[in-house]
């Protein structure tokens, strides 16, 4: 599912993009030394991204997932910061995969690197679905937050309505305070009821 970059056009567009975002890290290092909260101007329906669990081998959808609070975590394998954290979202996830929450891994790496991603995420056992990224998936990325993709890893934190609540560059985990301000702010979204009509939708 999603899609599918074919031509040569498209692989090197997808390589630039990866350097850029490489660039972006090494240019810039207060994207994971420091987490600044963002929101879109008006409220923004997040769009439906699909793809396939590398995990599980089962498709996925964000426009499954309304009625959970989502959170949207775009990293790499390759980025040190983004594999530090992963112990941290594997905790989360574990503690609250009851409370109608869950993460959602979208892989930056290249495409032809999906089954060493598979591999990675196996290895760190992570709990949680994990897809691969692609140039459209990037472009929309890009209009719903308002702007294009500056650096990974980004986090795009979705209520339970599908609307972006808040999106983020950098780990919160990397200090104390911004970790405690993170939390506070998925545990507002998490305490929020379920919509009535996704809770008819789970039902069915």
């Amino acid at each position: 599912m999603g899609i599918l970059m074919r031509s040569r056009a498209g692989r090197l567009w997808w390589q630039t993009t990866v350097l850029a975002v490489a660039a972006a890290l090494l240019v810039v290092p207060a994207s994971w030394a420091r987490v600044d909260f963002e929101t879109t101007e008006e409220p923004v329906e997040m769009p439906n991204i699909e793809g396939t669990d590398l995990l599980t081998g089962e498709p996925i959808a964000l426009a499954d997932l309304k009625g959970s609070v989502v959170v949207l975590d775009v990293w790499a394998t390759w980025c040190g910061p983004c594999v530090r954290e992963l112990p941290d979202l594997k905790a989360y996830q574990e503690e609250h995969k009851e409370d109608g929450f869950t993460y959602v891994g979208l892989s930056m790496d290249a495409p032809q690197d999906e089954e060493m991603v598979k591999a990675f995420s196996l290895k760190k056992e992570l709990n949680y679905p994990v897809i691969m990224g692609n140039r459209g998936i990037t472009m929309v990325l890009g209009e719903a937050m308002g702007r294009r993709l500056q650096g990974i890893p980004t986090k795009i934190v979705i209520d339970r309505t599908g609307h972006i609540a808040f999106f983020f560059e950098g780990s919160p985990s990397v200090k104390k305070k911004d970790h405690e301000a993170y939390r506070a702010r998925l545990a507002e979204l998490i305490a929020q009821p379920v919509p009535e009509e996704y809770q008819t939708a789970k039902a069915d």
